[in-house]
């Protein structure tokens, strides 16, 4: 009669534990922490300079700057104008990481565009969005820290980003030390309270026999898919962009791909593109562990009055 010791009852709890969390931490929370951190360092900044930010990567999307100051005749409903071509947009920004845009501040900003003759208006905040607002006028767009962080993160200096990484990376390797003593700690208390797992010798005999059979007669199910499991992405980061590039100018709807920056993955869409098309995107990212959470740019076709977009894929 073969038994589990206590001590391999409590390492492998400890093993799957730590591991999931470990995974958890370094695939979810090392990102959220990254915006978090990010979202502070523009709030620390003056409101000029965290304004310019948010201005230049509106400029991805069409928009330039009219004026960079606020005008106090136009109190706290619009601090910045925009121009898109012909159009007039304005432009409220809310530095605070604690700031909300509520019901109130999208009334009156509704109401400073209509005044304004404007063909639009952007709250845009390092804070967030109250949930009904998700559904508000046509003619405001509401961009809360969340959205407003993977726009501005690749125009910050290379040094204010190195550290955000570095800091939010330490954090990241301290709560995956209190996981894994917190995980030590579980298994070796469950080994305390769970029996020692027996083992039928007959029933081990009763396996050994059958999986025997099942070699002389072929391979399994689950050694067929092993079989025909496609291989880990290999190769160099160049060559992994290169594969990138021409997978995702091989999708319906797209017409070709380029690298604009190291993070940024730019798609010329054609007119007639749907959103299922487009998501396909996500799909060729998804195996590159390294590239999966670049910034994708959706250019529209040359003539088309369509905004540039940026596609999030969520990875969550």
């Amino acid at each position: 009669m073969l038994t589990a010791s206590p001590m391999t009852t409590a390492f492998l709890i400890a093993l799957i534990l730590g591991t999931a969390g470990s995974a958890w931490l370094w695939l979810v929370h090392n990102r959220a922490t990254v915006v978090a951190l990010g979202l502070r360092a523009l709030a620390a900044m003056r409101w000029r300079e965290s304004s310019r930010f948010v201005i230049e990567a509106l400029e991805a999307q069409g928009f330039s700057a009219s004026r960079l100051s606020p005008d106090p005749t136009r109190g706290q409903n619009a601090d910045l104008l925009l121009n898109r071509g012909e159009q007039t947009w304005l432009l409220t920004f809310k530095q605070g990481v604690d700031y909300r845009i509520d019901p109130g501040m999208v009334s009156q900003m509704s109401a400073a565009v209509r005044d304004s003759n404007a063909s639009g208006g952007i709250i845009a905040t390092l804070g967030t969005i109250q949930g009904e607002l998700r559904k508000h006028p046509q003619e405001i767009e509401l961009i809360d820290g969340a959205t407003l962080w993977p726009l501005i993160s690749p125009l910050l200096p290379p040094s204010l980003h190195n550290d955000i990484m570095a800091r939010a990376r330490r954090l990241t390797v301290r709560a995956t030390g209190i996981v894994w003593v917190v995980a030590l700690l579980a298994g070796f208390l469950a080994s305390l309270l769970i029996p020692d797992a027996v083992v039928d010798p007959t029933r081990d005999s009763a396996d050994t026999a059958a999986a025997s059979a099942e070699r002389a007669d072929g391979p399994s199910q689950a050694e067929s898919d092993a079989q025909i499991q496609a291989p880990p992405i290999s190769g160099s980061e160049d060559e992994q962009r290169r594969d990138i590039v021409a997978a995702v100018g091989r999708l319906p709807g797209i017409s070709r791909a380029s690298w604009a920056t190291r993070s940024t993955l730019v798609a010329l869409v054609n007119a007639d593109a749907s959103e299922q098309q487009i998501d396909g995107i996500c799909k060729v990212l998804a195996p590159y562990e390294d590239l999966r959470y670049s910034r994708v740019q959706l250019q529209p076709p040359p003539g088309s009055e369509t905004p540039v977009r940026f596609l999030q894929c969520n990875w969550s």
